[in-house]
């Protein structure tokens, strides 16, 4: 198998000045989109160190040094995204919701369970499972110009992390292949972890909407046929792809735009590496 050079993938530490307090309808005009991604970043300060601690206990069985050396600058971004995202989510606060509060505690103990009693394997075709559904929604941020219509904060950051996740596409797919190439438990894993992660992100969206009820009186019903839509179009089918025959994130063509932005971060980086 062919793997991409090391140089492809950046490692930024970021400084995007979170203040102490934000909004959490971010895109402008529809709470139940914003409230979506925000169950998705609920979930990632738990889900980012899982990815670090499966991808180190990878690490362990490589040989390949330009496989392993691409494996370490993946869990150097994920580490810069965990605190970010930990960052943003007590500026949202988001744990001050009692419901939140409490399914936090239950993402935590999943991945705990994951890292502590399952296989490498498993863990292995789950982490790609997450890598292929983030390609996904990163090819479709980019499609459907979602950045643009979220505040400015919010739209940096999540910018930001969605171009390190399509820069690291390929390394979990590339160390579940190396380690261990059974197809068929591959999808039957990340079948388990799209199902797993789009659960807590809705449980999530439907406790913030709960919290902020008030929110719903301003909202554009348009903009959630939109959501869905952009959904439709552009994530939906290249999630699909992910079970196809063949697949390889490689072949996943990177969206306009994205090469400018990667070297815009690198230049607003306070370190790079």
């Amino acid at each position: 198998m062919n793997t991409l050079p090391s140089s492809d993938i950046t490692v930024r530490r970021m400084d995007f000045a979170i203040p102490p307090t934000l909004d959490p309808v971010f895109v402008r005009g529809c709470p139940e989109e914003s409230f979506v991604y925000l169950g998705l970043s609920l979930v990632l300060p738990h889900l980012e160190p899982y990815l670090i601690r499966t991808m180190q206990a990878a690490l362990r069985q490589i040989e390949d040094p330009l496989l392993a050396a691409r494996v370490k600058q993946f869990c150097a971004q994920e580490g810069q995204h965990h605190r970010q995202h930990t960052a943003l989510n007590q500026a949202l606060g988001l744990l001050d919701i009692p419901a939140l509060a409490s399914l936090d505690a239950e993402i935590a103990a999943d991945y705990r369970r994951f890292s502590e009693e399952e296989s490498l394997q498993f863990n292995a075709a789950y982490a790609e499972g997450f890598e292929a559904a983030t390609a996904a929604l990163g090819v479709m941020a980019f499609k459907s110009a979602l950045f643009d219509q979220m505040e400015p904060l919010s739209a940096d950051l999540w910018r930001w992390h969605t171009v390190e996740e399509l820069e690291h596409r390929t390394v979990a797919f590339d160390v579940y292949e190396r380690l261990f190439g059974d197809r068929r438990y591959r999808l039957k894993t990340a079948l388990f972890a799209h199902k797993h992660l789009t659960g807590f992100a809705v449980r999530a969206a439907k406790a913030l909407l709960a919290a902020h009820p008030q929110r719903l009186a301003g909202a554009h019903p348009w903009r959630r046929w939109a959501f869905a839509v952009r959904l439709g179009r552009h994530f939906l089918p290249r999630l699909l792809d992910s079970y196809l025959p063949g697949y390889d994130p490689r072949a996943i063509p990177l969206p306009d735009g994205f090469s400018a932005q990667a070297r815009r971060y690198t230049q607003l980086a306070v370190r790079t590496s």
